[in-house]
This record gives C-alpha cells, sequence and structure tokens, in this order.
C-alpha cells in the first residue's frame, strides 16, 4: 500500500530525496552533497556518475529513515538543476561526457555568434553546451553515428538512471533550454539547425504530472510510477503553492530566482526576463517570467570559505544584526557575473566604503544587503511583464536567514512569506507526482503554509533613497564590466 510520495530535488550543490506523507508533510530527506570542478576558468562541471550514485543513496537513505520498503512510496517525482547538460549512452546509461552545469560559461564567444543570428541563447542556456560536447567529445561523436548517444538535462539522466533506457523531458525543464519554442510547445529547429544538433539525439516531451515511466527494482526498490518531472524552479511556484496568476517566489540557493505566474499565455517582462513553460498538464499550459541573481547564496558561501569571516553560514545572521548599519560598507554580489537586467557574464564582484573602522560584521551586513538589493532588481523587470505581487513567497537554505528576509521586504515594500518547507522544489516535484497518480487532491497544489511573514518596516522614502544609491554602485560594476 502506497504510504508515501517522494520529491528528488538534484540541485547544483547537492541531491536531497524527500518523503512526504498523505497529508504532504514531509516524513524523511536525506542529502548528499555533489563536487563540481572547475578545470579551466569559466568552466563547471559535475561528474555525472556521482550525481547518480548519489541520489540512488539518498532515496534509500530517506526511505530506511521511516523504516519502510520502496514498495509503500506510491510515486516519484524529479526536480532538478535547469540548463546543464550531458550525454550518455542510451542502452549502457554510462555517461559519455562530464554534465556541464548551467554556471559554466566556456561558450560565451559561440552564443555571441548565435545571437548576431538572431537567435537568443545565453551562455547559460543548454543549447550551446549540448553543441559543444557533440563537437568536442569524440565518444559522443561516435555514439551519435550508431544512434546511441542522449543528450538531457539532469532530470532526463536521471529518469534514464531509474527506468531504464528512456529520454524523456517534461516542457519546463525545455522551455529554458535555447531550443524550445515556446508557442508550437515542440524543440524549435531554427536554434537545432544553427547548431548542427539532431532532434533524435533530445528527449521526448512529455507532462509535467501523469504517469512518465516505470522505475526499474534495481534502481529504486521496487517499480514504482515516476510522474512529476519540473526545472527547480517551476518545482519551488508549484510547491509554494503559486498557482494563480501574477503570484511570485523567490528560492534563495546557490543564485536567487524569483518566478511569477503568469498563467496560459507567454508574458515578456523588462531587461533580462524571460518567459517558461512552468507546468503542462491535463490538457493546460502555464507559462512563467522568471528573472536570476546569479549570486545569491554563494556570496555567503565566499564569506564563510573565502574570506573566512565566519565558520557557519548561519552566523551571517547575527553578525549582521550585531551592527546598526554596514557602516558605509557596500557590495554588490557579482561573483560569476550579472544576471537580470544586466546579463552581464563578465561582470566582477565588488566591495567599496571600507575604513579602519570596517569590521566583519559590516562585510557581513553589505553583503546580504547586496543580495536582496539584487533581488530587488529583478523585481522590478519582471514586474514590467505581468503585476508587481501582492507578496513574494521565499524558500531556499538562504531564506533561512532572517536578516535577509527582513531587508528584502523592505527594499521590495510588500511582505515576504517564508514557506514552512525550505526545499520547496522537492515539495513541488512531489505533488506533481501525488496529484497526477491522484494519490493526492487536486486542491493540494494551491496550498501553502509560511513559517513567518515578514511585513516592510521602512517607508517608501527610505526605500526610494536605499534603491537609488544601490543603481549608482551598480553602475560602478557595470562599467567596469564594459
Amino acid at each position: 500500500m502506497a504510504r508515501y510520495v517522494m520529491g528528488i530535488d538534484a540541485g547544483t550543490t547537492g541531491v536531497r530525496a524527500v518523503l512526504f506523507d498523505e497529508n504532504g508533510s514531509a516524513a524523511a530527506s536525506a542529502y548528499r552533497e555533489i563536487t563540481s570542478r572547475y578545470p579551466r576558468p569559466q568552466w563547471m562541471e559535475q561528474d555525472p556518475a556521482e550525481v547518480w550514485a548519489s541520489t540512488k543513496a539518498v532515496i534509500a537513505e530517506a526511505i530506511a529513515a521511516v523504516s519502510a520498503t520502496a514498495a509503500e512510496v506510491g510515486a516519484v517525482g524529479i526536480t532538478n538543476q535547469r540548463s546543464s547538460v550531458v550525454a550518455w549512452d542510451g542502452p549502457s546509461g554510462r555517461p559519455l561526457s562530464q554534465m556541464l552545469i548551467w554556471q559554466d560559461t566556456r561558450t560565451a564567444e559561440r552564443c555571441r555568434e548565435l545571437q548576431d543570428q538572431g537567435l537568443y541563447i545565453t551562455p547559460m542556456m543548454a543549447a550551446s553546451k549540448a553543441e559543444w560536447i557533440v563537437r568536442n567529445i569524440p565518444e559522443a561523436r561516435e555514439a551519435a553515428a550508431k544512434g546511441r548517444l542522449r543528450l538531457g538535462t539532469p532530470n532526463a539522466f536521471l529518469a534514464a538512471c531509474l527506468c531504464g533506457d528512456v529520454n524523456v523531458s517534461d516542457h519546463g525543464n525545455a522551455s529554458p533550454t535555447g531550443l524550445y519554442s515556446y508557442f508550437q510547445n515542440t524543440w524549435d529547429p531554427a536554434p537545432l539547425s544553427a547548431l548542427g544538433l539532431d532532434e533524435k539525439l533530445l528527449p521526448v516531451l512529455v507532462d509535467s504530472s501523469g504517469e512518465i515511466a516505470r522505475t526499474r527494482a534495481e534502481a529504486f526498490g521496487a517499480e514504482i510510477p515516476l510522474a512529476g518531472m519540473a526545472g527547480d524552479q517551476q518545482a519551488s511556484l508549484f510547491g509554494l503553492g503559486c498557482v494563480q496568476l501574477s503570484q511570485a517566489k523567490c528560492s534563495y540557493g546557490t543564485s536567487a530566482m524569483i518566478t511569477m505566474n503568469s498563467g496560459e499565455s507567454v508574458a515578456f517582462g523588462g531587461s533580462g526576463t524571460y518567459p517558461i513553460v512552468a507546468w503542462r498538464y491535463g490538457g493546460r499550459t502555464v507559462y512563467s517570467l522568471e528573472g536570476q541573481v546569479v549570486t545569491a547564496g554563494a556570496a555567503v558561501q565566499w564569506l564563510r570559505d573565502g574570506l573566512g569571516v565566519v565558520s557557519d553560514a548561519k552566523q551571517t545572521d547575527a553578525l549582521a544584526r550585531s551592527v546598526d548599519d554596514s557602516g558605509g560598507v557596500w557590495a554588490v554580489p557579482a561573483f560569476q557575473g550579472l544576471g537580470t537586467p544586466m546579463l552581464q557574464a563578465e561582470a566582477k564582484a565588488m566591495i567599496g566604503g571600507l575604513s579602519r573602522g570596517s569590521t566583519r560584521a559590516h562585510i557581513v551586513r553589505a553583503v546580504l544587503e547586496g543580495i536582496a538589493q539584487r533581488v530587488a532588481d529583478v523585481a522590478e523587470s519582471i514586474e514590467q511583464g505581468v503585476a508587481a505581487p501582492a507578496s513574494l513567497r521565499a524558500d531556499g537554505g538562504a531564506s533561512r536567514n532572517d536578516f535577509l528576509m527582513q531587508a528584502q521586504a523592505d527594499l521590495l515594500g510588500v511582505p515576504v512569506e517564508r514557506s514552512g518547507f525550505a526545499d520547496g522544489a522537492a515539495l513541488g516535484a512531489a505533488r506533481l507526482a501525488g496529484v497526477g497518480t491522484g494519490l493526492w487532491p487536486q486542491e493540494m497544489a494551491a496550498s501553502f503554509h509560511a513559517e513567518r511573514v515578514f511585513e516592510p518596516a521602512i517607508s517608501a522614502d527610505e526605500r526610494s533613497s536605499r534603491r537609488a544609491g544601490w543603481k549608482k554602485r551598480l553602475d560602478l560594476v557595470v562599467a567596469d564590466a564594459s
């Protein structure tokens, strides 16, 4: 008898498996970090074999934590870092390439060539990475010639590991790759032709909810439905109950991503935003509008690992609160470039306003304020495409930082509702699977529990002043990258 639904979240920094009970409450969770490698400047890779081994391990650990068997899991959903890409041999499942992570910008020059041809393909999309694999890895080319090559994003690779020789992906994961037609809901022949990629190498597109395939007993422990699939941001949007027009959330992870539900039509916002498919099932395609802060939680990690000003990221909250202000210190956390609205991959982080009186507390506070300012930049651009949200729902590891959440509410001028469950993506993947198999009622999709609501605590004039001062700092970074 099915007692649980599992959500698997294969993120940039690690993979998590969460078991949810029949009420949709988390019953057990297991997590393992994934090693990232940087073999050259601007390159970022992960070993797909390690990704799968870690995924298999956390599946078993989560099930064991509740003394259950795999057969008691009624359905499983996958969510994942998007626009990363990997090649594998279909019949054997053997990886043929490293997984090129979405933050990898080795194809920046190639993307400029494609943009000159009128194609909107950026270095952080999967399209040019897939081309790079086929062009530069002999094993991949040989497998393509034999009809054995499979190219896909992490969800497709994990589905193959779980279910055998299948290559499937939902429309939501396909939409931000640079290879998808938003209006036809198919792979787009124009970029495929420009990149020399055969559509047969790519995943078959499937709905986000409903049985997609069945797991192999040797991979999962039992044959159960793989019934949910979504990119991490879309899954988080679904998991945080943002199923109505203009509802929005921000996931504070390695990066920070704001996603707004735009209903059943494609919406276009301000500079640096992009429409994506949120989910597709039941004959309906729901779209969303998205913008990205490339460096968010990664900036906090830098405070810990790079500067050594804290030994644990959790210490940044109390340290930021230990001073009344940043003492004139400011930080633009562009450690891996600037996303929305500038889209400058070459931009570098900058810290200014330092004096002999500056302390580690001032620097920590400035970095956290810089993250909140960057999220506000993205929000302003997204609102141009749909509407200003009544509130912003928040999840992700850095959302547990009270100082950051309060700073965010102050700069946005709307309440920030922090999710009671930090991994909204895993919850969303499980909800898609649970609803898609009928294990959970449809109404569960709209439910949301706010663990805490942060109300704006500064005046509109103060907000305007802070935003104006920030934009001057941002201009310095933009000018330095030009």
